[in-house]
């Protein structure tokens, strides 16, 4: 796809297809996110057809988080091959959250873990409708206004159907009605602990464990050293603070940027890819394999290591230099 933008401001965003050096190198790289995404299609599709299944429920969760993981790791991809490798960090974010999160249910007390990161979303649902659907809130009086009383009480009546239907699936598996009284319980002693007015909110990786924040879930998996880069250095990124990042400063003085700018990329494609093969061996030792299986792995990973530091040393070369040329 060729954008008209593309060619009437040629002098600000860079074309990687006119530049087959850096081309090249962000090829290369690619090729080393499309055998990991690869990997993972591989075990889905295993878990999916039943030949490694371990326990439906909770292969079902590992399989929603792999599909995430593989969309991710898979947008990482396309936005590398355009040289966008700034907004290619607010994704990385993301995916780390994921894999963080698959690895603690993967640690320990795996179906507890899976069914309160099941449950999850259907308990923030009906939080966040119940803020929205109330006739006595501002944002309840604000909805009546623009939709009329008769369209709200018809959500509302959604809304009771969406809480019976969450007490149906919670009453369809033992460890969902567990679940729901331990993250009942905590909820109740953290309202009792808070001294402030506001709604209390547990996440689903408390109810398990005394982990209350994602730092504290970065430590228990092991990732601790990472949080200050993925939080601090990629928060710039998320929270749109970067803006003044644009420019390159050396001996003559500034010049501005390319958008597209195809500096920077080692850093993101390589913390994307540590991760990612670290949750390949974390599911591999969950699904059991055999001998054949680990050695096969061993030798994927050989190979893996060799072409990931080649294309994470080919992007960290590439520097400003490369301004002005087209």
């Amino acid at each position: 796809m060729q954008n008209s933008y593309l060619k009437v401001f040629d002098n600000l965003f860079f074309d990687v297809e006119k530049n087959d050096e850096i081309k090249k190198i962000i090829e290369q790289a690619s090729c080393v996110l499309d055998s990991v995404i690869t990997r993972f299609g591989e075990i889905e599709n295993e878990m999916t057809m039943g030949t490694s299944r371990i326990d439906d429920f909770v292969d079902t969760v590992i399989v929603l988080f792999i599909r995430k993981i593989m969309e991710q790791l898979d947008s990482i991809n396309v936005l590398y091959s355009a040289s966008l490798f700034e907004p290619a960090q607010i994704i990385l974010r993301s995916l780390i959250e994921n894999i963080v999160g698959l690895e603690f249910i993967l640690k320990d007390d795996t179906q507890k873990r899976a069914a309160a990161y099941y449950l999850e979303h259907h308990y923030q649902e009906l939080d966040k409708s119940e803020i929205y659907f109330n006739a006595e809130s501002e944002y309840g009086k604000l909805i009546i206004t623009q939709k009329g009383k008769d369209e709200f009480d018809n959500d509302c009546k959604k809304l009771e159907k969406k809480r019976q239907a969450l007490e149906r699936l919670i009453k369809s598996k033992t460890v969902f009605q567990e679940t729901d009284i331990v993250r009942k319980e905590k909820l109740d002693a953290k309202k009792k602990r808070s001294r402030k007015k506001k709604k209390v909110y547990i996440q689903w990786y408390e109810v398990y464990s005394n982990i209350t924040n994602i730092y504290g879930l970065m430590k228990e998996t092991g990732y601790e050293k990472y949080y200050d880069a993925i939080y601090g250095g990629l928060s710039f990124e998320s929270h749109g603070l970067n803006a003044t990042m644009g420019f390159n400063v050396d001996e003559v003085g500034y010049s501005l940027k390319w958008i597209r700018n195809p500096e920077g990329g080692g850093s993101t494609f390589g913390i994307a890819c540590n991760f990612s093969v670290g949750l390949l061996h974390k599911i591999y030792q969950y699904l059991g394999d055999g001998e054949n299986e680990i050695a096969e792995f061993k030798s994927f990973f050989k190979d893996f290591v060799k072409k990931r530091d080649i294309a994470s040393h080919n992007l960290d070369m590439i520097r400003s230099a490369y301004h002005g040329s087209k």
